[in-house]
């Protein structure tokens, strides 16, 4: 069995494609499966535990925790922090890099490996998470292997009510509570909150973007995997999430995103079927693209009316309880 920094130094060494590291992943959690015994943390109920909050759906410690099986998106969002960790660190030498992680779930799968190659004068974390069941498993990893002096803080609260601390502000916040299309979880609402405090941060992801496209369902979804032709004519950006976006589009203190109108061409062939692309940049050149996780598979747009070539939809992103990109016929 390989050590957690054996592990982490493959995982972030880029000469090893993301898509051979699966095994490395999966002994990575095993390892801290086992430091918090696993099988008395999770549920067979995958919703059991979760929260709804005013911003979104909190995801139970078991969802979370299933989510490292979607292993290349982790792989990127570990590799884009700890990109972004050096980055600090160059700029700012005589300091540590301040990590501000919130919802770690029970793991903190993005954080913890890290501590193992980064010395906590590179970087110091401070782990938030909504449930006790996270942090107490988080507060047992870090105290099991002796991890302390990587951490800053670890507290329960929903991250939507966090305060930063103007004096030392953090120089990355790093989330991943989101699904398909931005779709339940408060992704945006959180990132909004914690960016507006922490204006020159990094936040990670440095960009999500939803994009609609027309494709022929025949060659876009029988040979997922093969290098075959795909029939895809793209129309525009539904939604753009980044740290530009979230501190340019306020009104009275709250986040205001503006709708987005986009006409589906007379000209193109009537079997196209519309689809959302979702394309996460976690920073930098690491980038999850179709395909590379649950969360940038295609999505059927979610339009109530019914809509044909010539239609304008217009995508409306919803900040409340239940976050979603609506999308309805303008003409």
């Amino acid at each position: 069995m390989s050590s957690i920094q054996t592990l982490i130094s493959e995982i972030i060494d880029e000469k090893n494609p993301v898509c051979t590291l699966k095994p490395q992943m999966n002994e990575l959690a095993q390892r801290l499966n086992k430091i918090v015994n696993i099988d008395k943390l999770i549920s067979d109920k995958i919703d059991e535990g979760e929260t709804a909050t005013n911003t979104g759906l909190a995801v139970s410690p078991t969802m979370a925790i299933m989510c490292a099986d979607d292993y290349v998106r982790t792989v990127q969002f570990i590799r884009a922090l700890h990109s972004a960790i050096l980055d600090v660190n160059q700029l700012k030498p005589e300091t540590p890099a301040q990590v501000l992680y919130a919802g770690t779930g029970p793991l903190a799968i993005l954080a913890i490996p890290l501590m193992f190659i980064l010395t906590e004068h590179q970087a110091k974390f401070t782990l938030l998470d909504l449930h006790q069941i996270s942090i107490d498993s988080v507060e047992h990893i870090v105290n099991t292997l002796k991890l302390n002096k990587s951490v800053k803080a670890i507290e329960k609260i929903d991250a939507f009510n966090y305060k930063i601390d103007n004096t030392n502000p953090p120089d990355i916040i790093i989330l991943e509570i989101m699904q398909a299309c931005l779709a339940k979880e408060p992704q945006v609402a959180v990132s909004h909150h914690l960016i507006k405090q922490a204006p020159k941060a990094i936040l990670i992801p440095q960009e999500i973007k939803i994009e609609l496209i027309m494709v022929d369902s025949k060659n876009e979804f029988e040979f997922i995997g093969e290098d075959k032709t795909k029939t895809r004519i793209r129309l525009g950006s539904a939604l753009t999430i980044n740290k530009e976006q979230l501190l340019g589009r306020v009104n009275k203190g709250k986040l205001a995103l503006p709708a987005i109108a986009i006409q589906i061409p007379k000209t193109i062939p009537e079997h196209l079927d519309a689809k959302l692309f979702t394309v996460i940049t976690t920073y930098k050149h690491h980038v999850l693209k179709d395909y590379d996780s649950s969360l940038t598979c295609p999505r059927t747009v979610n339009c109530k009316q019914q809509f044909s070539l010539g239609d304008t939809l217009e995508f409306n992103y919803q900040i409340t309880n239940q976050p979603e990109l609506k999308v309805h016929v303008i003409s």
